[in-house]
């Protein structure tokens, strides 16, 4: 029998940003039980980035259920390498729309396993056994001054470069997703988040599984947007929630 699933989702367009350029999308595909979430986050300001993270999420979708055969693994890879090449086309295409580009982020639950792949500095967490792990690294300069031991955790909260971004759709002829290499085993009450920066430039992670931990799908999502527009939402914020099992909080019994 396929496990259920909770899926919930909730974007806010912030509180300084004149358009929401976030884009988020769900399939189900009931022939082989395999649910898939996209989240992304456009870039290029007035350069369409709307237009490049909703087309991001449509040919991530259209691809990983229409493409070719495959582990899934290899399927997300095919599918986000596709979006780049479907934003740079319309870029070509579209004068106007000349150096636009996205984040994506994207994650596939197939037969009791969940695969993930990404390009850019949106995320995924696991909120699992009473605990939150972050399940992707950001493709971004502060990241990578991070890994290098140049700046502490501390340091990369608000740093001035927190938006440059090292990997992404659209700027370049290919992209190399970032793809977990080992599936992850499927329990009962595992529940994933997918955000953009919008959340997690603001929102820290021990908050993240604080209200994950604590509520329901649906009102988690929403509270995590409140949170960062509490904050001063200076950016999109998108969120989306996969719950596996009943939709349930996950405080612990006694």
């Amino acid at each position: 029998m396929p496990q259920r699933v909770i899926i919930a989702h909730h974007t806010d367009i912030g509180l300084e940003r004149r358009e929401n350029q976030d884009a988020f999308g769900y399939v189900y595909d009931e022939a082989t039980d395999s649910h898939l979430l996209v989240v992304a986050d456009g870039m290029g300001g007035a350069a369409c980035g709307g237009v490049a993270s909703q087309l991001a999420v449509h040919t991530i979708h259209d691809c990983f259920l229409a493409g070719p055969a495959g582990p899934p693994p290899e399927r997300l890879a095919a599918a986000i390498k596709e979006a780049n090449r479907a934003i740079r086309e319309r870029a070509a295409r579209e004068q106007h729309c000349r150096g636009m580009g996205s984040t994506c982020v994207a994650l596939a639950l197939v037969h009791g396993q969940a695969h993930l792949a990404h390009v850019g500095d949106s995320r995924v967490y696991l909120v699992r056994d009473g605990r939150i792990m972050r399940l992707t690294r950001d493709h971004s300069r502060v990241q990578r001054m991070l890994d290098d031991g140049l700046i502490t955790e501390e340091e990369a909260v608000g740093h001035p470069d927190s938006g440059l971004i090292e990997r992404s759709l659209g700027p370049r002829p290919a992209v190399e997703p970032e793809v977990r290499p080992a599936p992850i085993n499927l329990r009962d009450g595992d529940t994933f988040v997918l955000c953009t920066d919008g959340l997690t430039g603001l929102v820290r992670d021990e908050e993240i599984f604080k209200i994950v931990f604590d509520l329901p799908a649906q009102p988690a999502c929403e509270a995590l947007v409140a949170l960062a527009n509490e904050r001063g939402g200076h950016d999109n914020i998108t969120v989306q929630i996969a719950r596996v099992g009943e939709d349930v909080t996950l405080s612990f019994q006694p």
